[in-house]
């Protein structure tokens, strides 16, 4: 396996590939800072050049895209309180606070750093131990998947100020997700005799209005200047501190191994393991009520833990020919067209072991190039902010339509991207929060068609959720989590009582 790995090394860092590699990663970085865009999106506008390139360069190039795609998303998040893509929803929550702090600089090194600490941990993973770690997602089964689901919403819900209205927004996005053609019966369901309902509200739409332009109509509401706007600020220092670093790097591991976790299970993706971390990081912290007003541990556990993903991702396509994520579907496409075929026999043929080890040197290289090319664009990705909120407001909106028209060339979810707009207004001028909203629309279908599928494999049986291990472990966390949090919540009420 060494020699295979030398013999990677030596493709990745032949000048061409290398170059492809740089060349990737920093168009993924831009696309992936563009709200509304995302991996997926860069990697079809980039198809025309891919189809022409050689294997090894192609692969590099098309990995690099998708490893600075995931990162880019953090720097809207962080400067403009919009993701850039779904994968950075949950960076906001403390990167755009630290920004209105006046640390846009830090909290882009933060994001950097802690990107290429996860990264480098799902490629190490990747290149040791892919074909043992595939095996873990085909040990899950149906009931494991449905229970997971209820998990991550219980895990988001139970974490914010109010329990009752956190689950509400993610028991609505699940219902949100049921628009649509059921999986099953083959039906319409909620589409009120409208034809363009039947393929369902899509994520990227919503996305856009829960998150990006409700915070323009909230701006707007206050007077066309955000909160703490840091547009005359200076940059200061984006390196990370030692002390930055010693608050970041527990939180960046532990998002690292559970984005490679979460991304090697097929259909889930950084969307969901960057809340996983969030709030796996704030119950084991010290200080669990500074999460959400701007700290390094808040943006090191979601980025590590999204781009861990991007290595875990890899493992169950290239092993089993599963993409593990959208983005990795469409590199699923993407190897077809250049004569890649992923799957077991890709590891046993010798030019399948040339392309494998490519991928796997290529993954670790490319993450050096991101933290370099990172710190760069931080330098001066800021500078953003100085643009006159008369300007930059329109410029958002511009963004965010373009970016929900070209999800489908569709205007249609333009339209839907509006509507949410103005929910997501009213979310947050009520206490509503906008994450457990989405991430019910994230696992609406996965819950709903393991949930079909466990109850006909189990002839309608209830008790196949409690029967299996992993599941029955997944819903009995759930409960104590919410009852937890309840109870919680309970004794603050009565506590701030008292103290009026």
């Amino acid at each position: 396996m060494f020699a295979h790995l030398m013999s990677g090394f030596a493709n990745v860092f032949m000048p061409f590939n290398l170059l492809m590699a740089v060349f990737g990663t920093t168009v993924g970085i831009i696309v992936g800072a563009l709200p509304g865009l995302s991996g997926s999106t860069g990697i079809i506008l980039l198809l025309p050049l891919v189809y022409r390139l050689d294997a090894s360069a192609a692969l590099v190039l098309l990995c690099g895209l998708f490893c600075g795609s995931m990162y880019g998303g953090s720097i809207a998040a962080i400067l403009l309180n919009t993701p850039g893509t779904p994968s950075a929803t949950a960076t906001l929550l403390d990167g755009y606070p630290m920004n209105q702090k006046g640390e846009a600089g830090r909290a882009l090194g933060i994001s950097t750093v802690s990107s290429f600490i996860g990264g480098l941990i799902s490629s190490i993973c990747l290149a040791l131990i892919a074909p043992q770690l595939a095996k873990v997602a085909l040990s899950f089964t149906s009931p494991d998947f449905f229970s997971l689901s209820l998990f991550g919403l219980a895990i988001m819900a139970s974490t914010n100020k109010s329990v009752i209205k956190g689950l509400i927004s993610g028991f609505v996005g699940l219902l949100i997700s049921t628009v649509g053609v059921d999986s099953v019966a083959g039906i319409g369901r909620f589409t009120f005799g409208n034809y363009k309902l039947m393929r369902g509200l899509q994520l990227l739409p919503v996305l856009i209005g829960v998150f990006a332009l409700s915070e323009v109509l909230t701006v707007v509401q206050k007077g066309g200047e955000r909160e703490g706007s840091a547009a005359n600020q200076k940059l200061g220092r984006v390196v990370p501190t030692s002390s930055d670093f010693k608050a970041l790097l527990l939180s960046a591991i532990i998002g690292g191994f559970i984005g490679v976790f979460i991304g090697i299970i097929p259909g889930t993706g950084g969307a969901i393991s960057c809340f996983l971390a969030y709030q796996v990081v704030k119950r084991i912290s010290k200080h669990p009520d500074d999460f959400g007003t701007g700290i390094p541990e808040g943006i090191a556990a979601p980025e590590s833990s999204n781009n861990g993903t991007t290595g875990g991702a890899l493992i169950p396509m290239l092993c089993l020919g599963v993409p593990g994520d959208t983005v990795t579907s469409v590199m699923l496409g993407a190897l077809t067209l250049i004569g890649v075929k992923p799957g077991p026999q890709l590891f046993v043929e010798p030019e399948g072991i040339t392309i494998v080890y490519a991928i796997l040197a290529g993954m670790i290289v490319i993450q050096f190039i991101m933290l370099i090319v990172g710190l760069g664009c931080a330098k001066v990705s800021p500078y953003i902010l100085k643009i006159p909120q008369t300007l930059l407001l329109p410029l958002i909106a511009a963004f965010c339509i373009v970016g929900a028209y070209s999800n489908a060339n569709n205007l249609f979810d333009v339209l839907i991207a509006i509507i949410f707009g103005v929910i997501g207004f009213g979310m947050k001028k009520f206490g509503y929060p906008g994450a457990p909203l989405v991430l019910g629309i994230v696992l609406g279908p996965i819950a709903e068609s393991n949930l079909n599928r466990a109850l006909i494999l189990s002839n309608n049986s209830w008790t196949t959720f409690i029967t299996h291990p992993i599941s029955c472990v997944f819903l009995v966390v759930s409960v104590v989590l919410i009852v937890y949090s309840l109870v919680n919540n309970i004794k603050k009420d009565k506590e701030g009582e008292k103290s009026k």
